[in-house]
């Protein structure tokens, strides 16, 4: 019989114990847990899996590869330790899942592709819309020249968050960390996946993410108690020409801003988000100029978490997945370049706190209907009268 494949769960107490309820929850064909890498005290008593299997747990990855070996190693844990501890994976003979962002520079992004050339073994990067087969689906479209060549794409995407969201760990929305780059924000963080997605889907392979030429943005701080910005209008522009603009904030009223998106080509619009009547529609479809409609919808988007199916899938063919260092750079790239600019802190009698459910959100006042405006002329929250189209 093939032998399973051995994993490492590395962080199960924030977004990883997704990771750990899914393998709890379903049974999954030829894995095997071989430990996890946890710093909290009491993660084993989160999660009975653990002692029925009788999983041991580690601090670190070096006390983990002491004793065992890994054919995948999933890493959920803060960013700013992604970069060492893919190192350390990697050398110790394990591919690896990490959640986004792969590190928190592009250089160091560079030298992790090389050294998973070197290692022979694949890194992977958990932007999950790069596996979502809808996606692929239309980024095949793409590729084989289907809708035309594209002519801009734009996205807007803003989710409320409080104080207890900047609460829950020691790197929320800070801009370092021990004089490790984080730049956590909106756009690096809970909202990235709307701007890396529109680099994903414009790559030249489907393996690959297009690269930018340019990047002009406007950050802004509604949350005086945040260290970085929690609003902000991007404007991109990739090498091939293909204009982005996107547009993110948690210090907003609205529970869940979008997601929204179009991306117009020369022969016609792909929508995410856009109402045709009846409300907005949480797919992907296509309306060609001349009345063609293609409903992504229609295909199965995969797994809940099908990065890690993917991943398991790539160790056993000796592959790799669709969502290479290379496909998260140009984001990361964008998340550098923003970092050096100045933020502007709002003045408070623009901010509304408001208090809902044990928890305080600020939000800044009108800021809805100014993204709705740029959205729709493709400016910065500072130009909400330019039309652009």
């Amino acid at each position: 019989m093939e032998q399973p494949v051995k994993i490492l769960l590395m962080g199960i107490c924030g977004y990883g114990s997704n990771y750990i309820k899914e393998v709890s929850e379903r049974e999954i064909p030829g894995i095997k847990i071989e430990g996890i890498c946890e710093v909290v005290p009491n993660a084993a008593d989160l999660y009975p899996i653990i002692h029925e299997q009788n999983i041991p747990i580690y601090k670190t990855p070096e006390e983990f590869y002491q004793e065992h070996t890994a054919d995948l190693a999933v890493i959920s844990t803060p960013i700013h330790l992604h970069y060492a501890q893919i190192v350390t994976c990697l050398t110790h003979g394990s591919n690896v899942l990490t959640e986004k962002p792969v590190c928190t520079s592009v250089e160091g992004a560079r030298k992790l592709e090389q050294l998973a050339e070197k290692t022979g073994k694949f890194i992977s990067v958990g932007y999950q819309l790069n596996y979502s087969r809808d996606v692929l689906a239309l980024k095949k479209d793409i590729l084989d020249g289907r809708f035309g060549k594209p002519v801009y794409m734009k996205a807007l995407h803003a989710m409320r968050r409080g104080d207890k969201y900047y609460a829950r760990n020691g790197w929320a929305g800070r801009i370092e960390i021990k004089g490790c780059a984080v730049n956590d924000s909106p756009f690096n963080n809970a909202c990235a996946h709307q701007f890396q997605v529109m680099t994903f889907l414009l790559g030249d392979q489907m393996e690959r993410a297009a690269e930018l030429a340019e990047v002009q943005a406007e950050p802004y701080k509604g949350n005086r108690s945040v260290e970085n910005f929690d609003i902000i209008t991007v404007q991109a522009k990739t090498v091939s020409g293909v204009p982005l603009w996107y547009g993110t904030a948690h210090a907003i009223e609205d529970k869940k801003l979008g997601p929204a998106a179009e991306y117009r080509f020369e022969k016609g619009t792909v929508y995410f988000g856009k109402d045709f009547g009846q409300g907005p529609v949480a797919e992907y479809i296509y309306i060609g100029d001349d009345g063609t409609r293609i409903d992504y919808g229609q295909i199965p988007k995969g797994e809940r978490l099908q990065k890690f199916y993917d991943a398991i899938d790539a160790v056993r063919q000796g592959t790799h997945p669709v969502c290479t260092v290379q496909c998260a750079i140009p984001h990361l790239e964008a998340v550098e370049k923003i970092a050096k600019l100045p933020i502007t802190v709002l003045p408070q009698d623009e901010v509304e706190d408001i208090r809902e459910d044990d928890d305080t959100f600020h939000a800044v006042k009108g800021l809805h209907d100014r993204f709705i405006t740029c959205f729709k002329t493709r400016c910065m929250l500072s130009q909400p009268d330019s039309n652009r189209g």
